[in-house]
């Protein structure tokens, strides 16, 4: 029996049944759970009692009994469904109205996805019908649709957390989307990098409060989430310093981001016509933006200039902050560590270094903002490959 790490997960290898080795991966990348899933699976396996697995522990077992086309226990076997079902439709507005779900900066984006995902399998479809068939059905619907390999993870994501939620409920017993492999990204690959020049003709043709939020992201390299939810009380202009929690940031990890002189400017011009009623700092005429309407300037700005495609993203200016970071020569270790990027995929004894905050001042006070002209190559979607072959 040995655990080792695969991947984003860890793959345990073990002999269940005495005879035949087996290979089985959990989606967990913390070791301590990884082990725990571990013991639970090799206990079940030489009691024969499935009964006290977890949620995961269960999944995994489903997962080898499948893989290896062996009988499933009656223990984990569907159990005979009551007479009024749960529709999908109705699994989706429990899912939404969870606590979880309703304090969460990423509830928006799950309404948008699970929306594809209601109108593909439909409402008043059983969340217990819905199992490894439909989700590759799904995924092969989305693709005939257009939809990219990354945007029909990113549904398969919200629906995997809807399932987890039943699981909690004890409304089902088995999350069916951690069975389904997750379509590749790597034909989704891009490169950008926005000069100063191209950056600031995309501004002057947006909003001033649209403005500043694209001056942010791009003297700091900050998500748009991070900017539209950032408050005056994180910011301490006086140490140059912004300060986001695990919860603030995607990888769910602190992050200090030093102030450069520019992006002081950028909050002084907004500490002017900061609002009583919120410490929220980028607002418009007083009212906190939301996560839909934060696009729609910088699509209007593309149709201004009438950019041929690959038209620049939004997410581009952080790509260029970290170039420009690369250029100015930044050490790695600091530009990561503004990145956010600074734990990821190292292991415990790399965290112990410690970069204090006067040496993330200085380093932004050495970086400079341009460093050479546009170039944004990405590789065609299904929709330019299909149009570029009735064009032959």
């Amino acid at each position: 029996m040995s655990l080792e790490r695969y991947g984003k997960g860890w793959r345990i290898r073990f002999r269940p049944y005495g005879d035949r080795l087996i290979n089985l991966t959990v989606a967990t990348r913390d070791q301590w759970q990884a082990r725990r899933i571990e013991k639970d699976i090799l206990l079940a396996c030489k009691t024969s009692d499935y009964s006290g697995l977890s949620i995961e522990a269960k999944e995994a077992v489903l997962r080898m009994f499948e893989n290896q086309k062996w009988e499933l226990p009656a223990e984990l076997q569907v159990q005979e469904e009551p007479a009024e079902e749960l529709t999908l439709w109705k699994a989706v507005e429990i899912f939404l109205n969870y606590p979880d779900i309703m304090t969460s900066r990423n509830r928006p984006r799950a309404i948008q996805a699970l929306s594809h995902v209601v109108r593909i399998l439909g409402k008043q479809r059983s969340i217990k019908d819905i199992w490894i068939p439909d989700l590759k059905m799904y995924h092969a619907q989305r693709q005939s649709e257009d939809a990219a390999n990354s945007t029909v993870n990113r549904e398969m994501s919200a629906l995997s957390r809807l399932f987890t939620v039943m699981c909690e409920l004890r409304i089902v017993n088995v999350n069916p989307c951690r069975l389904v492999k997750r379509l590749s990204e790597k034909s989704g690959y891009r490169e950008a990098y926005l000069s100063y020049d191209d950056v600031s003709r995309i501004a002057d043709r947006c909003p001033s409060w649209y403005q500043s939020v694209i001056w942010i992201a791009y003297y700091s390299g900050m998500r748009r989430g991070e900017i539209l939810n950032l408050k005056w009380s994180q910011i301490n202009l006086q140490r140059r310093m912004i300060y986001l929690t695990a919860d603030d940031t995607k990888e769910g990890s602190r992050k200090r981001i030093p102030i450069h002189s520019e992006l002081g400017l950028v909050f002084e011009k907004l500490g002017r016509i900061r609002s009583l009623q919120t410490d929220i700092v980028v607002l418009v005429d007083g009212h906190i933006l939301g996560n839909s309407s934060i696009d729609n300037p910088w699509k209007r700005a593309m149709g201004k200039l009438q950019w041929e495609k690959p038209c620049p993203r939004f997410h581009d200016l952080r790509h260029s902050w970290k170039v420009n970071a690369l250029r100015s020569g930044i050490d790695y270790e600091i530009r990561e560590t503004i990145m956010g990027h600074w734990n990821k995929g190292k292991g415990v004894t790399e965290r112990y270094g410690y970069i204090d905050a006067q040496a993330l001042v200085d380093a932004i006070d050495r970086m400079t903002f341009d460093h050479g002209e546009t170039h944004i190559w990405a590789t065609p979607n299904r929709a330019q490959i299909k149009a570029n072959r009735k064009g032959m």
